[in-house]
């Protein structure tokens, strides 16, 4: 699509190690939604008040410790408006795959 166009790493990149990811601001945005699949599973999400985002190798969600292994992942981003509690989203801006090779 054309968002991913404008996000990085670029759409299908190939990486061997944890990404800096990065997409368009959203005017009034107060922070983002960031969601990475691995597979069909949901193994992040985090909220960070800038248009960028730096995964670590290895992190805890909903209980469970991850790292990033050599796959296949896919990510999604959501500008959020008011304070985090309200849920208030705008559209996705934009999706990417990317795969970690060893």
């Amino acid at each position: 699509s054309a968002t991913s166009s404008r996000l990085v790493p670029v759409n299908g990149a190939r990486l061997r190690g944890p990404p800096l990811l990065q997409w368009p601001k959203v005017k009034r945005a107060g922070y983002y939604n960031v969601q990475l699949y691995r597979g069909s599973r949901k193994v992040l999400s985090a909220w960070p008040a800038r248009a960028r985002l730096q995964l670590p190798r290895s992190w805890n969600f909903r209980g469970q410790r991850y790292r990033l292994a050599p796959g296949h992942y896919r990510w999604y981003i959501w500008p959020g408006f008011g304070s985090r509690t309200a849920h208030r989203y705008g559209k996705l801006i934009g999706s990417a795959r990317f795969t970690i090779v060893r």
